[in-house]
């Protein structure tokens, strides 16, 4: 892998977001299996390159590094609910844009559709197909998704961004350049593109503090099981 070291923490990233577009293509009751199946995938390609990720395995700062991801990934996730009504999602601003084209070109504006609401697992009917989906959503987003964005935005692209050797960047290195694009692509690469933003914050904020990978994957499996705990709580499946 000598060259290309950028494979490992960029090949599950681009295989999760290949999942993702596929996913926006299939009918709403794909969700039941493309879940599973993208959690294994991206799972498998992670343990297949484990042995690449030093950062992982680097003296780490003990429980106050832990203690720092923890709390920062709580602090996160009550913002992403928090601020959750009061910006406009990725989605309808990219439709209203559209809209916006349509009419300075004059086309004819297409026939209003309703909103797709979002899936729902309880109403899969099979009980056992329906808890194992849902173990499967948790197991995927706190632990794979954890491990496989932290790995790409911040154990590669933040110091990749400060230089193409990104292996000589000592974790936790700052340029104000790396923070600011991180953030601000972390935050496109969600529907929920201001809390994406504020979160990017956060955790590239953890990555400095703490100068620990670990804290930040940390962090970010504390706001993903968090947000499932609340969803499951609340039935409130936007979030999901």
């Amino acid at each position: 892998m000598k060259d290309r070291p950028w494979l490992p923490y960029c090949a599950p990233f681009f295989l999760y977001m290949g999942f993702l577009l596929l996913q926006s293509r299939l009918p709403a009751d794909s969700l039941l299996y493309m879940y599973p199946v993208r959690a294994v995938a991206v799972a498998a390609v992670l343990i297949y390159f484990w042995k690449h990720y030093a950062e992982l395995r680097a003296p780490g700062q003990g429980l106050s590094a832990v203690a720092w991801g923890i709390a920062i990934g709580l602090i996160a996730i009550v913002i992403w609910i928090a601020v959750d009504p009061y910006y406009p999602k990725t989605g309808k601003l990219m439709t209203d844009f559209s809209l916006w084209l349509g009419r300075l070109f004059g086309y004819a504006e297409p026939p209003a559709t309703a909103d797709k609401p979002p899936f729902d697992p309880t109403t899969i009917a099979s009980l056992p197909a329906r808890y194992t989906f849902i173990a499967f959503r948790i197991f995927g987003a706190a632990v794979v998704v954890a491990f496989m964005e932290e790995l790409f935005w911040r154990a590669f692209l933040i110091r990749w961004l400060v230089k193409e050797d990104f292996q000589t960047v000592p974790v936790g290195t700052f340029t104000m350049s790396s923070f600011v694009f991180t953030v601000l692509m972390f935050g496109a690469e969600h529907d929920q593109w201001l809390a994406g933003i504020i979160c990017g914050v956060l955790y590239n904020f953890l990555y400095y503090r703490t100068k620990s990978i670990r804290a930040c994957v940390i962090a970010h499996a504390t706001s993903n099981a968090a947000l499932a705990a609340y969803v499951l709580a609340t039935g409130d499946w936007k979030f999901w």
